[in-house]
């Protein structure tokens, strides 16, 4: 048994020890208390109408200044705005996606996204599913934002988890060679990430920043955002900060996808693409004039072009030769030079494997090397993880196998066929595997296309953007008269009711009420496909609209598409806050859907649940009895 002196020694001891948590505990709840700091969760409540008795999460438009001292310094992006119940139904399907810029449906925005495609997919396979897709994807991001998010996403209780992300891991935020750089190593990163909640931290943090780095770092918002990550413009292939970049992306995604393993929730997880072709890489950028060199080698005939691939070859097999040469040349540019060669010969595998090269190569890394989707086929192999092979399903419907620009904008971002094809990838993976329980209805990719949710005031925006960016670094070398230009890009051509729209959003007008006026404009030109369109992105971006919905369905009538009109009409339905006329209307209407899609029962049931409602003195009541009687006679029969 211990003396009275030794228990007093323990005693003292453990006191010193326990006290500077207790000070440390005790100073984070002043600070708390007194209101300094802040608290960024991924998502927050949605305010609503006192008569709307369901609430609603969304992700935070301001989530990316957590990573940020602050807040001044955080670019300019956030998820885009989706709303989902807080308090999950029970029969729902509720899907999560995390990424980057791609992910995100830059630069269109919501409806090319992964989730604005799928929205629109599950529409027509699933139609009677509860299905719920919720994106935080964003631009400028990487693995250690995926990592950060997770446990918030769990929290949401998702039953699916999409993953597209690796092309910002070097320069996007807390990237290797970022502007917007990592906090040392990727313990003290992680470390970061943990504590960045803790008012103590971020008192440090605002002490650190105003004595010691106040100038380290100005966010120069006339520059794109492409111009402000960039801090390493030469990161080598197999370089120290080149491997540091492919063991940080390893290393993160591995313990993302372990705490979806631990939390029992799927996940598919897409390997990446790129502009493979119609990219040059950056790196060359104002060495070669890529424009004439092009030029001449569509004019070469085939002696030339053979001759310049023989030599092309003879130089890259001659390294210690590139080496005294890299004034003139850099790997990158011979390997994109040896590429159109082959390609200008027909020679088109060994031309993909060159441009391939070359995009690997290339110093200046926006693209994710090839070495990327090597690290994700080897992850997709742990259990609750699938590869969805997005980079094959490309290779497949680009010409000759080769990535171009029909398929992405500039290095990596999809046109909206681009886009249509990445979601499918996910698609078919969902539908191949049965994960959400039940088969998918049959409707074929190709009448798929024409359903895609991306307005034609969308695609021009998208255009409008694209436009802007490359012509600016890293697309150009910087100077005061290209800058000039790059800030009076002409708008793209279009009608009067389209560049007036467009104008609208490049102000940043209210979206729902342009596209409130674009639906009635639409209905008045008589383009009901556009009008439907529109109704149907303000459904189901305005969850609560059961007018729009209506007015989708009925849009879609006059198209004759019962399935899409039957879907928005059911979702009218859906609406808690409905009155009597309300519900009358739109069961007659989706009674109306049902019968001409020749589902005489299910139009039955909805006539006799309208009938119901209706009093026997109504007007309607004998126009309902005349569609029970047509629907009745119908059931009976006989089949042909």
């Amino acid at each position: 048994m211990p003396s009275k002196q030794t228990c007093k020694q323990l005693s003292f001891y453990s006191i010193l020890i326990v006290l500077p948590f207790i000070i440390l505990l005790l100073v984070e709840l002043l600070l708390r208390v007194g209101g300094f700091g802040k608290n960024v969760p991924l998502f927050i409540e949605v305010a609503q109408n006192a008569s709307n008795s369901v609430s609603y999460l969304e992700p935070n438009p301001k989530v990316v200044t957590r990573y940020f001292a602050d807040e001044k310094l955080a670019p300019q992006v956030s998820p885009d705005t989706a709303l989902f119940k807080k308090h999950k139904d029970g029969d729902s399907f509720r899907i999560f996606i995390q990424g980057g810029s791609t992910a995100a449906g830059f630069p269109y925005g919501r409806w090319a996204s992964l989730q604005g495609m799928l929205e629109q997919r599950f529409k027509r396979l699933y139609p009677d599913k509860n299905i719920e897709i919720i994106n935080t994807a964003m631009a400028a991001v990487n693995s250690y934002t995926l990592v950060d998010f997770v446990d918030e996403i769990i929290e949401q209780q998702p039953d699916l988890v999409l993953i597209y992300a690796g092309h910002n891991e070097y320069l996007g935020i807390m990237g290797v060679g970022s502007a917007f750089a990592a906090k040392g190593s990727r313990l003290t990163t992680l470390l970061h990430l943990k504590f960045k909640e803790w008012r103590i931290y971020q008192l440090l943090q605002q002490l650190y920043f105003s004595l010691l780095a106040a100038d380290q770092q100005q966010l120069q918002t006339d520059k794109t955002l492409m111009s402000q990550v960039v801090k390493e413009k030469e990161i080598p292939l197999a370089s120290e900060l080149y491997n540091q970049g492919l063991l940080q992306f390893k290393d993160n995604m591995a313990l993302l996808l372990q705490k979806y393993q631990a939390a029992g929730v799927p996940v598919l997880l897409s390997n990446l693409v790129s502009n493979e072709s119609g990219q040059v890489p950056f790196s060359s950028i104002g060495s070669v004039d890529w424009q004439a060199y092009q030029a001449v080698l569509s004019k070469s005939a085939k002696a030339q072009l053979q001759a310049n691939v023989a030599a092309l070859n003879s130089a890259l097999s001659e390294p210690r030769k590139l080496a005294e040469n890299m004034a003139e040349y850099t790997t990158a540019q011979h390997y994109y030079k040896l590429a159109l060669n082959l390609q200008g010969l027909a020679q088109y595998q060994a031309a993909k494997a060159a441009f391939v090269l070359a995009k690997d190569h290339d110093l200046l890394r926006f693209r994710a090397p090839q070495a990327f989707n090597d690290i994700i086929s080897e992850l997709a192999q742990q259990e609750q993880v699938t590869l969805v092979d997005n980079q094959a399903l490309f290779n497949a419907h680009a010409d000759h196998g080769i990535i171009g620009n029909s398929m992405i904008l500039e290095h990596l971002h999809p046109t909206v066929d681009g886009y249509f094809l990445l979601a499918e990838g996910f698609a078919e993976v969902i539908n191949q595997q049965q994960l959400l329980t039940e088969p998918a209805q049959p409707y074929s990719r190709v009448k798929a296309r024409l359903d895609v949710p991306v307005s034609k005031v969308d695609k021009l925006y998208g255009d409008f953007v694209i436009t802007k960016l490359i012509n600016d670094y890293p697309f150009k070398v910087v100077s005061s008269t290209n800058t000039r230009e790059s800030k009076n890009i002409p708008l793209p051509s279009s009608n009067k009711l389209e560049a007036d729209a467009l104008i609208t959003r490049l102000n940043k007008g209210n979206w729902l009420q342009l596209q409130q006026q674009l639906l009635v404009k639409y209905q008045q030109a008589g383009d009901i496909a556009e009008a439907a369109k529109i109704a149907g992105v303000i459904t189901t971006a305005m969850v609560n609209n059961h007018q729009a919905a209506y007015v989708a369905g009925q849009l879609y009538q006059q198209l004759n598409d019962w399935q899409l009109a039957s879907y928005y009409h059911k979702q009218a339905l859906l609406v808690p806050e409905l009155s009597e006329q309300e519900k009358v209307r739109y069961l007659l209407a989706l009674a109306q859907d049902y019968f001409l899609m020749g589902n005489y029962s299910a139009s039955l049931a909805r006539l006799t649940m309208a009938d119901k409602m209706v009093p026997a003195s109504a007007p309607l009541k004998a126009t309902i009895a005349q569609y029970l009687k047509s629907a009745t006679q119908r059931i009976a029969a006989p089949r042909k």
